[in-house]
């Protein structure tokens, strides 16, 4: 059995990411992946059940969640010139290795943290995150969730909150499933029983782009494979100057509208 906590591998990437909100707006996703200036939008996907607007500025947002080590480097470029954009703020939110994310274990609202977080992008408009492969729930394939946001300010005291500003995009990013069905066969994600859905019949990769926000992956170490961990790199093309309101958020500030009276079978829909 093998069960491996993160550690932030030595390891130099490359890189970039992905997509938007729910069904109500698809009519302005649309709008938006109209060709600027020579660089193609990403296309925005839905934004799902289980964000909130409290997530840590920080790089590696494993904590204390067993998994295949992943690093993902995300790359923003501006298309109104299609160049990299700096301080761009990523925010990314997954489940871990059985399918559960933090903050909405149960109906109950939860104050954990795990496999959420907010990075800055550099002079090179990459924002690097260390975590790990995420897991799968019932009727939708293995994904991770982001924004991209500007404009907002990060807290000066306690633990670090990116807050207010606009977002710009908002996506989901794929992983092609054969490097899926790896990670599955290895604990913790074996103990997963759940029906796996694969790309070609998951709703929204299917109806709403996914294809183009699909992960780069490399092995850490090619003689270990898949256990010695792996790095994902994805590019994600936004127009900055437009976008939707981005709420306040701090430590005591969270999304927690969605959360009342959802069951677990409601829970794995999105």
């Amino acid at each position: 059995m093998l069960s491996i906590k993160f550690t932030t591998p030595a390891i130099f990437l490359l890189l970039v990411l992905t997509t938007f909100s729910n069904g109500n707006v698809q009519g302005q996703l649309r709008n938006k992946r109209a060709v600027v200036s020579g660089c193609s939008l990403t296309p925005e996907i839905e934004e799902g059940p289980y964000y909130y607007n409290g997530s840590l500025v920080r790089q590696n947002i494993t904590e204390s969640q067993a998994g295949i080590p992943f690093t993902l480097i995300v790359t923003v470029v501006d298309t109104n010139n299609c160049s990299a954009i700096v301080n761009a703020a990523v925010d990314l939110w997954h489940c871990n290795s059985i399918g559960v994310y933090s903050h909405f274990e149960t109906s109950v609202v939860s104050t954990t943290t795990y496999l959420r977080g907010v990075q800055l992008t550099n002079t090179n408009g990459q924002a690097t995150f260390y975590t790990v492969y995420p897991g799968y729930y019932g009727g939708r394939a293995t994904h991770i969730h982001a924004k991209v946001r500007f404009g907002g300010v990060e807290t000066t005291s306690g633990s670090v909150y990116y807050w207010g500003g606009h977002t710009s995009h908002t996506g989901q990013i794929f992983f092609n499933d054969s490097y899926t069905t790896l990670v599955q066969a290895i604990s913790p994600y074996s103990s997963n029983t759940v029906t796996r859905t694969l790309n070609s019949v998951d709703r929204v990769y299917t109806q709403q782009d996914g294809v183009d926000s699909l992960v780069t992956l490399a092995y850490v170490n090619q003689a270990k494979g898949i256990s010695g961990g792996l790095i994902g790199t994805v590019t994600l093309k936004v127009d900055s100057t437009v976008g939707v309101s981005s709420s306040s958020s701090s430590s005591s500030t969270k999304n927690t509208s969605t959360i009342t009276t959802r069951s677990s079978t409601k829970r794995r829909q999105h």
